[in-house]
């Protein structure tokens, strides 16, 4: 009789422990979702059109998963213990370093030099940032760009024990092929090691407000102009870490941070910091800045926004999507474990007209597909090179109706923005392998 009474008290703890998430659910609401999760949407029995949900029972299974109560609580729990007893992380993009300091996981090739970018993907970033350079000047502009260093490439000593390449890292490699073509790059890296101070959040992946601060008197002074912001005064704040919080939803604890004492005068802006795009305006300073940026623009954007009559920051990875005016600085930011945007993303740039037609007028030795279609003032032709390989260090040129353009290339093809009206029949794509030239005749689909 006590056996039986026992087992069934315990079958019915088991099953109140397992039906409170439910219950909570009922009674509380859902959970919010966690860190950057993109929360499962209520399921429905009937989907728009009146007919049944066949899906019904998965999304209800999927709804249920990511929004039971206290599932941030059980997470965070879950978290701390395997922290506490076992020094591992339970999520795979957090990397636990000592003395509380976390890790973004996705840096980890970097700060080991285990995956570096080939030398073809390095010369087509270095000669897609160089095309970017000579189209802002082109324009009457002046154009930057810049490298957020990684974390754990400023701050390793609280990483944990990790084998390390000598290798040159991939932004290393960047920065010689850009002292190479010409194009104006800000060392931040050099700029941060001057530095005793730690400028960046133990448990986020971005520098501060005092690190913002540094960044910014750096891209000003590269761009010829005055500031002070690291040297004036800050306030104290909190900060609570993205790192921390992809590992700890529930926790409370925040990292100290610094906003400056002045404060900001510029309108604009918005409340999303994070924004798609964000526009800009000072009364007290003068001309004009289009940059784009990545979640580093967060803290540093209010900086450049104060130091420039207007501007324009975007968080597109096109690299041409804001319109250039004459007179315009373009600046181009990219944290360093994102460097192969700079071939995924090619931008929508007019492709600039090279000299010296004649010597290219070659018979096409095979053909090779190119895609077609209108965008905007465009026509973009794309295309991926499948038999032959080009050099490392090769320019793509396309000879059309006599004038010979230089693309955008990338490491397996290129992209090329024609005046709008050209008539790509008979064009011809240009470049070295093997060191010989080799001249393919485009077959265009048009999209």
């Amino acid at each position: 009789m006590k056996k039986t009474v026992v087992s069934l008290l315990f079958t019915g703890i088991f099953m109140a422990v397992c039906l409170l998430p439910l219950a909570g659910l009922l009674l509380a609401g859902p959970s919010a979702p966690v860190a950057n999760e993109i929360p499962a949407a209520k399921p429905a029995l009937v989907d728009r059109d009146g007919a049944l949900n066949g899906d019904y029972l998965a999304d209800a299974a999927a709804y249920l998963g990511e929004r039971f109560c206290l599932r941030p609580e059980c997470i965070t729990a879950w978290a701390r213990l395997n922290a506490a007893l076992f020094r591992t992380s339970v999520t795979q993009d957090v990397v636990l370093g000592s003395d509380g300091w976390l890790y973004y996981a996705p840096t980890l090739d970097d700060y080991a030099r285990s995956a570096p970018m080939s030398g073809r993907e390095l010369w087509c970033a270095a000669r897609t940032l160089y095309l970017l350079q000579e189209h802002a000047r082109s324009l009457g502009g002046d154009f930057l760009f810049t490298a957020a260093p990684n974390k754990n490439s400023l701050y390793a000593a609280n990483m944990p024990a990790f084998p390390v390449d000598n290798r040159l890292s991939n932004a290393q490699v960047l920065a010689r092929r850009l002292e190479e073509m010409g194009v104006t790059y800000l060392d931040l890296f050099a700029v941060f090691e001057e530095q005793a101070e730690v400028l960046y959040f133990p448990t986020d992946s971005h520098w501060n407000g005092r690190g913002a601060a540094l960044a910014a008197d750096a891209i000003l002074a590269a761009l010829g102009r005055e500031s002070g912001y690291f040297a004036a005064g800050f306030l104290p704040a909190e900060h609570r870490g993205d790192l921390y919080e992809m590992l700890y939803p529930a926790g409370r604890e925040a990292d100290p941070d610094f906003v400056p004492a002045a404060g900001f005068t510029f309108t604009g802006g918005g409340k999303n910091p994070d924004a798609i795009t964000i526009t800009t305006e000072c009364a007290s300073s003068s001309g004009s800045l289009v940059m784009y940026r990545d979640s580093f623009g967060r803290n540093l954007y209010p900086y450049l926004a104060e130091s420039f009559g207007s501007a324009v920051f975007s968080r597109k990875n096109d690299y041409g999507s804001v319109a250039l005016s004459p007179g315009d600085v373009l600046v181009v930011e990219l944290v360093e474990r994102n460097l192969r945007y700079l071939n995924e993303y090619a931008p929508a740039l007019p492709a600039p007209v090279r000299e010296n037609t004649s010597a290219f007028e070659a018979a096409a030795a095979g053909s090779m597909a190119l895609t077609a279609e209108a965008e905007g003032e465009y026509l973009s032709l794309r295309g991926r090179f499948a038999d032959v390989v080009p050099d490392e260090d090769s320019p793509v040129y396309a000879l059309c109706a006599g004038i010979l353009y230089e693309a955008v290339p990338q490491p397996d093809g290129f992209r090329l923005c024609l005046p709008e009206g050209t008539d790509p029949e008979g064009i011809r794509v240009i470049f070295t392998a093997g060191g010989n030239r080799i001249a393919l005749e485009g077959v265009i689909e048009y999209r």
